[in-house]
This record gives C-alpha cells, structure tokens and sequence, in this order.
C-alpha cells in the first residue's frame, strides 16, 4: 500500500525584510522604493502627479532624489532595530508610518495651499521624530541612518512654514500693499 506524506513548503521567507543577512538588508531598503512606484502607477492611473519640493533653483528631479533616497534610509533603520525585542518592533512600526507618510506626501500636495501643506508636513516631521527617538532608544546607529531624509524633510517643513507664515496675518498686511 502506497502512503503519502503531506509536506509544507514555505516560499515567502525568502523575501522577509526582517531576517538578518545582506538579503534582508536590501530588501528592507527596495522594499520602500517598491511601494512608491506602486503608489506612483496606481496615481497615474487616475492622472496625478506626484510633487516634490525643490527649493533655491533646483530642478525637480534634484528634490524627487533627495525625497526618495531617505526612503531606503528608512527601511534600513527599521531592519536595524525590528528584532530587537519588543522596543525594536514597536520602533519599527512608527518607522513604517513614517514611510507610509512620506511615499503618500507627493501625492497629496496638489490641491493643498501653502498654509496646509505646511501642516501636512510638520505632521510628518513630527511623526518622523517621533520614530527617530523611539529607534535611537534600540539602536543610536539606526537612528543616525535616518537623520539624512528627517534633515531634507525638516528643511522642507521650515521652507513651508516660511512661506505660509509670510502671507498670514500679521505679515499678509504688509506683503500686500503696493508701493505708493
């Protein structure tokens, strides 16, 4: 009598972005990147374009490097710190938002003026920060890894604030008067 023995093979850890080899390491990094261009093919779909900030002359695909690039920083520093006991998973999860926040970003600022992009982007500097504390308390290492992209978009954040504070009030009444 013939018998069969039923066995379980399991393909998907060959692509876990938490083990702890280069492959892990690449993948934690691509992987961010990856679910841009998703979202990016998914907003093409429905005609948008994403929007990246470029300030002092620089061209558009200068600030779309440098807003894209702390991406994989991100993912990096969340592969640093995920299995790193409960702290590092609960770190992880506030870099993930983090990078939830900055690949959804572009995409967002269309219809938004100076005053809420400003906000928008402050939340996710502050979401940012958050993850870069929580991440520095597992791993000072991971956290330098992120201080790149948290630079770009702090910078971008204050450039924002700059121009939104220049045309509220008080400002607005002194920007908007005509020379006599």
């Amino acid at each position: 009598m013939a018998t069969s023995r039923a066995v379980s093979k399991r393909f998907l850890p060959a692509l876990d972005a938490d083990r702890h080899n280069l492959l892990g390491l690449v993948l934690s990094a691509a992987l961010p990147l990856a679910v841009f261009v998703i979202a990016n093919g998914l907003a093409e779909l429905n005609d948008m374009v994403p929007l990246f900030f470029a300030p002092l002359g620089l061209p558009g695909w200068v600030g779309a490097a440098l807003y894209l690039g702390s991406l994989p920083l991100f993912g990096i520093a969340r592969w640093m710190v995920a299995a790193r006991g409960d702290a590092g998973r609960a770190a992880g999860w506030w870099v993930v938002a983090l990078m939830a926040g900055t690949i959804a970003q572009p995409f967002l600022v269309t219809p938004l003026d100076s005053l809420l992009l400003t906000i928008l982007s402050f939340a996710i500097l502050l979401v940012g920060l958050g993850a870069m504390v929580r991440v520095a308390q597992v791993d000072p290492k991971a956290a330098v890894v992120m201080a790149p992209g948290m630079a770009w978009m702090g910078f971008s954040a204050f450039v924002g604030l700059s121009f939104a504070a220049a045309w509220a009030p008080p400002f607005a009444v002194t920007n908007s008067q005509a020379a006599a």
